[in-house]
């Protein structure tokens, strides 16, 4: 195991809530913004009770405090948080469709379950279970 391989594993063992891949991308556009900075999210990764996992064209420095815009045709959220781990698109991450520079941003949201209603009818039925909304 390398250093590397330990880390992941290390976060992945601190995580406090489970990840759920969504079914599908959401109708509408993510937003990520950092001061004067608006960055389109290029795919969601995950869900959480606590955050959301997103890909984007930039990296973040971890702890900026970010906003989450979202706009669908029936439904506005701005979501705030904290970029809790950035690190670049490896070969090995199979979903996403986009090929070339990305980063995978963690965000810890203030108010999560804000966003999950958003995306309530892509969420697999066991996340539904245990999500409580």
């Amino acid at each position: 195991m390398t250093s590397a391989d330990a880390t992941t594993s290390i976060a992945a063992n601190l995580r406090r809530q489970q990840r759920y891949r969504l079914l599908r991308q959401p109708d509408a556009t993510l937003y990520v913004r950092t001061g004067w900075l608006r960055a389109t999210a290029m795919a969601i990764k995950d869900v959480s009770n606590g955050g959301v996992s997103v890909y984007l064209e930039r990296e973040l420095a971890i702890a900026s405090r970010v906003s989450i815009e979202y706009a669908a045709p029936n439904l506005t959220l701005n979501v705030n948080g904290v970029v809790a781990w950035c690190r670049a698109r490896q070969d090995t991450d199979i979903d996403t469709t986009h090929q070339g520079d990305a980063y995978i941003l963690g965000i810890e949201l203030f108010s999560p379950m804000m966003l999950l209603s958003a995306f309530r009818d892509a969420l697999p039925v066991h996340a539904l279970a245990q999500t409580a909304f």
